[in-house]
């Protein structure tokens, strides 16, 4: 996988948020190649002008290198620590297989402040480990940091996201959703009001035009270009065992026993289109 600019600078929001925390610790499920150089280093430094005296250092000591690694820069701005996790065993990470449950498989059992997710669940095969995995490695009131192929990556991986997936994986979770937005590699970003969220939520289909999620997409292709990427942001706010979501809207085609759903809440269901089936026959 690769730690692009768009992975640099919403790992360096995630540091902001985790206020809390004096000495943060992050994991990345993947190991990252390292693709930002001096050149993207002196433009954040230009455009962030928040950074820390110490940080600040940090990052000037990295100009001066030729090459850094992906941990450099995670040092460079305040994480005490940062690990991966790769069956390819790359960087020195845990040589684990996500397709896998690593807490049962690998006795692994560590958690983390701020957990990674750039790029690498599309090629996993086993969705419901991974984000099983995702929840057990992080920390409570520890962020989870989601950058995703969305639009235009044909055969990228197994799988492109849409918005929705997040709605009912957090909404089974109870997790917070502390941002979304929509962005390309080198870090171009179309942010989305907190109070508009709820409009990437709704379903969009050929003969549908009237959804200003629609308006938002066009827009996004205008000023990001091609291969569109969905970032999302969560906070982890109890410590439950993980629980696999039901799309939104088929929590009311439930009637009788809601079993492992009864506590998830309506999250992507009351988006524009997201129209329960038994609703639809009546």
């Amino acid at each position: 996988m690769t730690f692009n600019p768009l992975a640099a600078v919403m790992t360096f929001k995630c540091k902001n948020i985790l206020t809390n925390e004096p000495n943060p610790v992050a994991l990345d499920l993947g190991s990252q190649t390292s693709r930002i150089d001096k050149n993207f280093l002196k433009k954040f430094l230009e455009i962030n002008s928040d950074v820390s005296i110490e940080m600040r250092s940090n990052i000037e000591q990295l100009i001066k290198k030729e090459r850094f690694s992906t941990k450099e820069y995670f040092n460079a701005i305040k994480f005490q620590d940062y690990s991966c996790i790769d069956i390819n065993g790359a960087y020195e990470s845990y040589n684990f297989d996500l397709n896998l449950n690593i807490q049962e498989n690998y006795n692994f059992h560590e958690k983390f402040d701020l957990v990674i997710n750039n790029g690498t669940s599309e090629h996993i095969f086993n969705q419901s480990n991974f984000f099983l995995n995702f929840h057990n490695l992080t920390k409570l009131n520890g962020l989870m940091l989601n950058i995703l192929p969305f639009i235009d990556w044909i055969n990228h991986g197994f799988y492109n996201y849409n918005p929705i997936f997040f709605a009912d994986l957090a909404a089974a979770n109870g997790y917070e959703i502390l941002k979304i937005c929509l962005g390309n590699r080198n870090a171009a970003i179309l942010n989305i009001d907190k109070k508009f969220q709820k409009t990437i939520f709704d379903q969009i289909k050929p003969n549908n035009n009237e959804s200003a999620f629609r308006n938002i997409i066009s827009l996004a292709k205008s000023k990001l270009g091609e291969n569109i990427i969905l970032v999302v942001i969560l906070k982890k706010i109890n410590e439950e065992v993980f629980k696999i979501p039901l799309q939104g809207k088929y929590l009311d085609d439930i009637k009788i026993d809601k079993g492992s759903y009864s506590d998830q809440s309506n999250g992507s269901a009351n988006a524009k289109g997201q129209i329960p089936d038994n609703f639809k026959r009546k």
